[in-house]
């Protein structure tokens, strides 16, 4: 008797010393079968738990359309730019974008990279920084500022706008860039987007000045300086040609030279003749008068063209100091004049280095003020409120369900020390 009522306690048919091996089988599957989970126990589970299912789907449902009704609008401006430079990478990075096309793998944006470098001013504090406060976004941004314990408010709206305003894409085939700006304001969302753009002109202008531009500053400083001590040497040498009448140097010292010396041999010539004549006829012949006229003047000529040079040149016994300081002035001058070429090409190979290294943005389409806005998507946080309460509801119904058959099963509640059922009163005492 005492097994039987135990066998009946645990729910199982008591079985006689003389049934055969079938009871004894059947009883010992009895647990197994009672363990699968079958679908139809899932969806008897669903049904009776089907009040909580619906009140859960509806709550959320309604929570949903109530958070997305109370979501404000927020409209999106974007600005689309194309980066142009001459330098080689540029051209790489063109290339890689046509192979990658093509299935190709070719090493594409490095920080040589226009694209990369202007994503990185556009994304930097700096400039998110500068844009606050050229538009003064800080009481948009932050609705009290004054109340802010930790950083400043700068900071603050810095991180909210770089965080939920402002962002930066790329495309990595064509290299266009699109700058955007998310507020509540269309007319904001313009402004933010185009001043972005214009504070990016003006810091490219800026570093292009802080690098090469200096170089080419000072070299164009250095080239107006060299050109005037050019003028000032063909200055001195012009004068010093016109005061001692010097045209053609080499061609004057030259001629004047060959005119020294055939007045020297006229005179010793007429001297001869002279000697031969006074030997031969008398003081006052006439062929003897003439020919020491002659030489009078052939030595007049000579005493003039050592004294002044004939009006053609200096004089023969300044010829040398003449030539020495033209020499001089006409080497000062060549000197100069090289080094002026040489700084002028160096000028112009850093003007072109410049115009190669120089990054330069072209604006395909500005921002303007969107007409319709880009979030909330208010159907979409009704679907997913309602499906995420649906499911929440039919997990809370599981749940409930294991733990009610958890609780009512006799060994666990004999763990904790309760031999009555889950959910009933206690038993009255005596």
């Amino acid at each position: 008797m005492e097994d039987n009522n135990v066998s009946r306690a645990r729910g199982q048919t008591p079985v006689s010393s003389g049934a055969g091996p079938g009871p004894v089988a059947q009883s010992a599957q009895a647990p197994d079968d009672g363990e699968e989970i079958s679908l139809v126990d899932l969806a008897a589970t669903l049904w009776r738990r089907r009040r909580l299912i619906v009140g859960v789907t509806l709550v959320a449902a309604v929570f949903s359309v109530a958070y997305a009704l109370l979501q404000p609008n927020r409209y999106t401006a974007t600005s689309s730019l194309l980066p142009i430079s001459g330098s080689a990478s540029s051209s790489l990075a063109q290339y890689a974008g046509l192979a990658a096309m093509a299935g190709i793998s070719l090493p594409g944006a490095s920080a040589g990279d226009p694209t990369v470098k202007i994503g990185a001013i556009l994304k930097s504090r700096g400039l998110a920084e500068k844009l606050i406060e050229e538009l003064d976004l800080i009481p948009a941004l932050i609705e009290k500022p004054e109340k802010i314990k930790k950083g400043t408010p700068l900071g603050e709206a810095t991180k909210v706008f770089q965080e939920d305003v402002f962002s930066v894409s790329t495309d990595a085939k064509t290299s266009l860039i699109k700058v955007s700006a998310k507020t509540k304001d269309p007319g904001l969302s313009r402004d933010i987007a185009n001043k972005a753009i214009d504070l990016l002109q003006a810091n490219l202008e800026a570093r292009t000045l802080s690098s090469s531009g200096k170089s080419i500053s000072l070299l164009e400083t250095q080239v107006v300086e060299q050109e005037a001590k050019v003028r000032a040497a063909q200055a001195r040498l012009t004068e010093f040609q016109r005061k001692n009448k010097l045209v053609s140097p080499q061609a004057q010292s030259s001629g004047g030279i060959q005119l020294y010396q055939g007045l020297i041999q006229q005179r010793i010539a007429l001297e001869i003749e002279i000697s031969r004549l006074e030997s031969a006829l008398s003081s006052d012949n006439p062929k003897l008068v003439s020919a020491k006229t002659q030489l009078a003047a052939i030595n007049g000529q000579i005493a003039d063209y050592e004294r002044t040079g004939g009006g053609v040149g200096p004089s023969i016994s300044a010829a040398p100091a003449t030539m020495m300081e033209y020499a001089n002035l006409t080497a000062e001058l060549e000197m100069l004049t090289k080094l002026y070429g040489s700084l002028v090409g160096s000028l112009e190979s850093m003007k072109l280095q410049e115009a190669s290294e120089k990054l330069f943005i072209e604006v395909i389409d500005p921002a303007i003020a969107p007409e319709r806005k880009s979030e909330p998507s208010r159907a979409m946080i009704c679907v997913v409120g309602t499906l995420a309460g649906g499911f929440l509801s039919v997990l809370l119904a599981f749940v409930l369900d294991a733990l009610k058959k958890l609780v009512a099963d006799p060994e666990v509640r004999a763990k904790f020390g309760s031999a009555r059922p889950f959910g009933k009163n206690r038993t009255k005492k005596a």
